[in-house]
């Protein structure tokens, strides 16, 4: 049985999902190789490797689970 943890409202909310997204949600600044910056709230980073928008997610990951499945 799992033992139910503690989280404080404060903090800012990491989500690592498997073969998939890691979804941030904060105020944030990211940025980019190219030199731009994007300004967000929530957004869902590439957690898998193979995104052409990287470093966001386009959902390539449902390749993957194709073969899990």
């Amino acid at each position: 049985m799992e033992q139910e943890q503690k989280t404080t409202q404060d903090a800012i909310d990491i989500i690592v999902k498997p073969f998939g997204q890691i979804v941030v949600t904060a105020k944030m600044n990211i940025h980019k190789p190219d030199g731009t910056i994007d300004v967000k709230e929530k957004v869902a980073f590439c957690g898998c490797g193979l995104s052409k928008n990287k470093p966001y997610c386009d959902a390539s990951h449902k390749e993957l689970l194709k073969d899990k499945i």
